[in-house]
């Protein structure tokens, strides 16, 4: 099993969660439907499984191992990810308790916005090299 599947996969879901998450916050912003708020957990579960499959595959070995910088903002992405994984958790466990701790569900914005640009790197570093090389 490789991850040439799962890479275009969790791109595409990546695009779709953020265009789906700007339309939850403009609808919710203009008073929408409180039902537009639960959209977004579709993509972001397919990114949950499609990144912990890539996870598993890189730390097995058959993932694609790549060097240089953008060994690096992989790197820094999946750690990420991983970070917004456990600062949900925090989250959903603080906001369960008989008096919840608000501020804790500002947390995994933290993450969320390196893997915002982490992801964006990657997705446009290979277009712009690709630009360069057809220029030359």
């Amino acid at each position: 099993m490789t991850t040439t599947w799962v890479r275009p996969t969790h791109r595409w879901l990546a695009v779709a969660f953020t265009a789906i998450l700007v339309v939850t916050v403009l609808a919710l912003a203009v008073s929408g439907p409180e039902w537009v708020s639960y959209l977004p957990l579709i993509p972001l579960a397919g990114l949950f499984v499609s990144g912990l499959v890539m996870l598993v595959l890189v730390y097995r070995g058959r993932g694609r191992a790549s060097s240089g910088p953008s060994a690096l903002v992989r790197r820094a992405h999946r750690w990420s990810g991983v970070v917004f994984l456990v600062a949900v958790a925090a989250t959903v466990v603080a906001l369960s308790l008989p008096e919840p701790i608000v501020w804790v569900s500002y947390l995994p914005l933290f993450p969320l916005a390196g893997l915002l640009f982490s992801g964006l790197t990657m997705l446009v570093t290979p277009r712009l090299r690709a630009r360069k090389a057809a220029r030359v």
